[in-house]
């Protein structure tokens, strides 16, 4: 099974679990590919772990287009062939990236509408959406501005957006969103109990 440069295999997304709140060990540390979530971001939502482990692969990967994105200011001092390889590398990255985005925020949505939480708090849910959408805009601008000798800024930029979220948009909407769904009268914490 051929593996994406976020290090899913292609038919990862097949083989996601739907059920919402989950109690269990995460589903994610059944998979080889990546470590452990650090604690400060794990939801207890299995899926919503498991896309969060995605994202942190995909910032180790990302590190790893050009081996000194950090001080360099652009590509000049780079023979054409290297150019091209970070080049083909962070557009391979950018592509599956904005994929996995779309699938992530449509996940996190969905459960905010099946968990009712739109109808009790749609401010908080309108928050969380327009984070989502700032995130996947400033990917898309960051893929607009793609330049074979602009590489080391633009992974700057992106390893910036990744770490906000990381930092920022999980701590503050995701780890609301699991404790409105792992409450005790929760809608789907029941209707996974039942499932099982």
């Amino acid at each position: 099974m051929s593996k994406n440069s976020l290090g899913l295999a292609q038919s990862a997304a097949s083989e996601r679990e739907t059920s919402l709140p989950a109690t269990n060990a995460p589903h994610a540390a059944q998979h080889s590919v990546f470590p452990a979530l650090p604690a400060e971001l794990n939801t207890g939502l299995h899926l919503i772990d498991f896309e969060h482990l995605v994202l942190l692969n995909s910032m180790a990967t990302l590190r790893q287009v050009c081996h000194d994105f950090s001080t360099r200011q652009d590509c000049s001092g780079c023979d054409v062939s290297s150019r091209n390889q970070c080049e083909g590398n962070l557009v391979s990255l950018l592509g599956d990236l904005l994929a996995f985005i779309m699938d992530h925020f449509q996940s996190e949505e969905k459960m905010m509408r099946d968990s009712l939480l739109v109808l009790v708090n749609r401010d908080l849910c309108d928050a969380h959406m327009e984070d989502h959408a700032a995130i996947s805009s400033t990917v898309q601008q960051i893929v607009a501005a793609l330049d074979p000798m602009q590489t080391p800024s633009l992974i700057r930029e992106l390893d910036a957006l990744l770490h906000r979220w990381v930092s920022n948009h999980i701590g503050l909407h995701d780890m609301w969103l699991a404790r409105w769904i792992e409450r005790e009268d929760s809608i789907l914490r029941t209707a996974a109990t039942f499932a099982r």
